[in-house]
C-alpha cells in the first residue's frame, strides 16, 4: 500500500510489464450494467470515442475489445461498449506505452476490455426524459449475447425519443447600442430513433472470423417561433412581427463490416473490409409575418446528402512476447459525397455555391510501427504513416487535388516507480476534411447562408507533450499534461473567390496548454467517496489575416473545470453524485461577424440504487440550477476589420431536465 491509499481500500488490481489489471470484482461496488460503465469507473482513465471521420486507421479510440478495435464505425466505441453486459467482462486491463497503430493508433493509455464469452445474457434499459415544458417521452434499449451453434453472437436495439425546450429573449441594437428590436423565443425540439445491430463471431481452425451489421435512422425537428417588438424590451407592448422556423433532419444508415484474424508463423495477421452508406436530409421553412403590414416573408431549404464509404485494411504485427513487435499494414479507403440543394425566397429560387456537388476521393495509407521494451523502466513505441490522397470535385463547382503526406510518430515511457511514470511524445497528424464543407449550407435562424469551397485542404497538426501519470491506490490517480502544438492550414470562415463566404484554409496558428486529472478517494470525510476534478487550460495564437493581429483560433476554449463527487454505500446498494462544469467563454470568428458564447456553471445531480425489484433504478436531474448559455453576435460592415454596426445578445435558458433511467439483466 502506498503513503496515499486510503485505510480499508482493498488492492483488487494488479500490475505488471505496464499492465494494471481491473478484475470484474472492482467494478462490483458500482454496479455497472455493461462494459462502457465499467471504463467510465477506471481511475485516472479518460474515455477517448475516438472520431468518425473518413477512414479507419486514424479515428480510433483507447478502447480494445479482446486486445482489437471493433469493425464498426457508425455506432462509435460507446455503442460497442453499451452492448456488452457487464457480467460478460472478465477483467479491463490498462496498458501503458502504446499497442501499435494497427489497433489503437498509437494511443500511449490503452484500455483492454476483456470478455468471458460463455452462456446467454440479455440486457435491457428503459428510461424516460421529461423536458420542462412537461414532455416525457420513453426509449429503450435492449442487448442479447448468446451462441448460435458454433458461433458467438450479439444483437441489440435501441428506440426512442428525447424532447429539449430552450427559451431566450434577444435584444438587436445599433452600434451606439440604441434598441432597435427585441423578441421572446421558443425552442421545443424533438429527436427520434431507432438501430438494431448484430454481431457474429466464430473461431475456425485456421483463425477467427467476425462479422457486424447496423441499421436504423435518427430523427430530429426543431419548431422555434420569435414574437418581435420594434424600439421596445419585450411584452412592453404588442408583438409588431412574428417569426417561425421549422427545421427537420433525418440520417438513415446501413453498416457492414467483416474482420478476418489469424496467427501465421509467429505473426498476427488482420484484414478487415467495412462498408457504410448514410442518406441524409435536411429541410426548414422559415417565415417572418410583419403583423401591422401583413406582410409576409418567406423562405426554404431543402438538402438531400448520400454518403458512401468504403475500407480496406490489412495488418501484420509480430505476435508473442518479444522486446521489439514490429507491424505493417496498408489501408485503401474510396469516400463519395452527392450533395443537392434548393434554397427559395418568397418563391424565387436562390443559387448558392455549391449547392449540387459531387465530391469524390480516393486514399491509400502505407504505415509501420513499433512497440519497443527497451529495458525494464522504458518502452518505446512509434511509426510512420504515408498518406496518398485524390480529391475530386464535380458539378456546379469543380477542382481536382493530389496530396502526399508523411505522418510520423514517437513516444517514449518510462517507469519512474511501479506506480509513477512519464510518457514524452511527439506525432504529426493530418485532420480529413468533412466532405460536408465542400457543399452549401444554411443557419436559417441567424438568417446566414455559407458557400461550397472546392479548394479546401487537410489541416496539419505537429504536436510535442509530456504526461506524468502516478496511480497512488487503487482508485487514486493523477495525471499531468503539457502539450504544444503546431498547427498550418487551419480552417477557418474566409472570403472566397467569388465573394462569398464559406470555409477555407487560412494560415498558420501555435497551440500550448496543459490538461490534468485527479481521482482522489476521500474515505476519511465520506465514507466510499471519490473526488474527480478535471482541468483544462490553453491558449492559442493565430494570425488573423481580416484584423492584421493575432488572437485565439476559432472555438478555442481557454479553461474547462470538471468536478464529480460520489459516493457508494455498497450494503445499502446505493449511490449519489453531483457533476459540476465551470462557467467558460467561447469565440466563433466568421468573415463580418464575431460570436461570443458565455456559459454558466452548470450542476448535474443523481442517485441510483439496485436494492428495489432486482434491477438498477437511476435518477438523474440535469441543469439542476437551470444556467444560462448566453450568446452575443457582432456585425461589421464587409469583414471583422470593417465598422461595427450593430450587435444581437441572446440571454438563453435550458432549463431543468429530468431522467429516469431503469436498467437490468435477465
Amino acid at each position: 500500500m502506498t503513503p496515499f491509499s486510503q485505510a480499508g481500500e482493498q488492492q483488487n488490481t494488479t500490475e505488471h510489464s505496464g499492465r494494471q489489471d481491473f478484475p470484474a470484482q472492482f467494478f462490483e461496488q458500482y454496479r455497472p450494467q455493461n462494459a462502457l460503465q465499467m471504463i467510465e469507473r477506471l481511475p485516472g482513465f479518460t474515455f477517448d470515442e475516438g472520431s468518425s471521420n473518413r477512414g479507419f486507421g486514424a479515428n480510433a479510440g483507447n478502447v480494445l475489445i479482446d486486445g482489437a478495435r471493433p469493425t464498426a464505425k457508425s455506432g462509435g466505441l460507446s455503442g460497442e461498449l453499451k452492448r456488452i453486459p457487464a457480467d460478460q467482462v472478465d477483467r479491463i486491463e490498462i496498458i501503458r506505452g502504446g499497442v501499435g497503430g494497427g489497433e489503437a493508433a498509437g494511443q500511449t493509455i490503452v484500455a483492454n476490455v476483456l470478455r468471458k464469452h460463455s452462456g446467454t445474457n440479455t440486457t435491457w434499459t428503459l428510461k424516460y426524459n421529461r423536458s420542462p415544458d412537461g414532455d416525457a417521452l420513453p426509449s429503450l434499449a435492449m442487448a442479447l449475447t448468446t451462441n448460435l451453434a458454433s458461433w458467438s453472437s450479439a444483437f441489440d436495439f435501441d428506440i426512442g425519443q428525447s424532447p429539449s425546450y430552450r427559451e431566450a429573449t434577444i435584444e438587436n441594437r445599433n452600434a451606439t447600442n440604441q434598441l432597435i428590436s427585441s423578441a421572446f423565443e421558443k425552442f421545443p425540439s424533438h429527436s427520434t430513433w431507432a438501430f438494431i445491430n448484430g454481431e457474429l463471431a466464430r473461431q475456425f481452425d485456421t483463425g477467427a472470423l467476425t462479422l457486424k451489421a447496423r441499421l436504423g435512422s435518427d430523427k430530429w425537428s426543431g419548431d422555434t417561433t420569435r414574437d418581435i417588438f420594434s424600439n421596445s424590451l419585450p411584452y412592453e407592448g404588442s408583438a409588431d412581427a412574428l417569426m417561425k422556423l421549422y427545421d427537420e433532419t433525418q440520417d438513415d444508415i446501413a453498416e457492414l463490416g467483416i474482420n478476418w484474424n489469424m496467427n501465421l508463423n509467429g505473426w498476427n495477421w488482420r484484414t478487415m473490409g467495412l462498408g457504410l452508406v448514410k442518406d441524409y436530409t435536411y429541410d426548414n421553412k422559415y417565415s417572418l409575418n410583419n403583423l401591422d403590414a401583413n406582410d409576409i416573408f418567406a423562405s426554404k431549404f431543402n438538402q438531400s446528402k448520400l454518403k458512401s464509404e468504403l475500407i480496406a485494411r490489412t495488418t501484420v504485427k509480430k505476435a508473442g512476447n518479444m522486446d521489439f513487435k514490429p507491424e505493417f499494414g496498408v489501408e485503401v479507403a474510396n469516400n463519395k459525397l452527392d450533395s443537392e440543394l434548393s434554397f427559395t425566397e418568397n418563391g424565387i429560387p436562390l443559387s448558392l455555391a455549391g449547392s449540387d456537388v459531387t465530391v469524390q476521393e480516393l486514399r491509400m495509407e502505407a504505415f509501420s510501427s513499433f512497440n519497443w521494451h527497451v529495458a525494464k523502466t522504458l518502452n518505446m513505441e512509434g511509426g510512420l504513416t504515408a498518406e496518398f490522397s485524390k480529391i475530386e470535385v464535380s458539378g456546379n463547382a469543380q477542382q481536382e487535388q493530389s496530396f502526399i503526406y508523411l505522418k510520423p510518430r514517437l513516444s517514449a515511457t518510462y517507469r519512474i516507480e511501479q506506480d509513477q511514470r512519464v510518457i514524452v511524445e511527439i506525432d504529426r497528424r493530418v485532420n480529413q476534411l468533412e466532405f460536408d464543407d465542400f457543399a452549401a449550407s444554411t443557419q436559417a435562424l441567424d438568417g446566414r447562408t455559407t458557400s461550397g469551397n472546392p479548394d479546401l485542404a487537410p489541416d496539419r497538426v505537429t504536436e510535442f507533450s509530456a504526461t506524468y501519470d502516478y496511480n497512488f491506490s487503487e482508485r487514486g490517480s493523477f495525471k499531468f499534461n503539457l502539450y504544444h502544438q503546431w498547427r498550418s492550414g487551419i480552417l477557418e470562415q474566409i472570403t472566397l473567390s467569388d465573394g462569398s463566404q464559406g470555409l477555407g484554409n487560412a494560415g498558420e496558428a501555435t497551440v500550448w496548454g496543459i490538461k490534468t486529472d485527479l481521482s482522489l478517494p476521500i474515505d476519511m470525510i465520506l465514507s466510499n467517496g471519490l473526488l474527480e476534478v478535471s482541468y483544462a487550460y490553453n491558449q492559442s495564437d493565430f494570425d488573423d489575416p481580416i484584423v492584421q493581429r493575432s488572437r485565439p483560433v476559432n472555438g478555442d476554449i481557454p479553461k474547462e473545470l470538471t468536478v464529480k463527487l460520489r459516493q457508494d454505500l455498497t450494503k445499502q446498494q446505493f449511490s449519489w453524485g453531483i457533476d459540476f462544469n465551470n462557467s467558460y467563454v467561447e469565440r466563433r470568428f466568421l468573415v463580418d461577424e464575431l460570436q461570443i458564447y458565455n456559459n454558466e456553471d452548470v450542476f448535474h445531480l443523481f442517485a441510483e440504487t439496485t436494492r428495489f425489484f432486482g434491477f438498477k433504478t437511476r435518477l438523474e436531474v440535469n441543469n439542476a440550477n437551470t444556467a444560462k448559455n448566453d450568446r452575443a453576435r457582432l456585425f461589421y460592415n464587409d469583414d471583422r476589420g470593417g465598422e461595427f454596426v450593430g450587435s444581437q445578445v441572446s440571454r438563453r435558458r435550458n432549463k431543468l431536465a429530468v431522467q429516469l433511467v431503469l436498467s437490468g439483466t435477465f
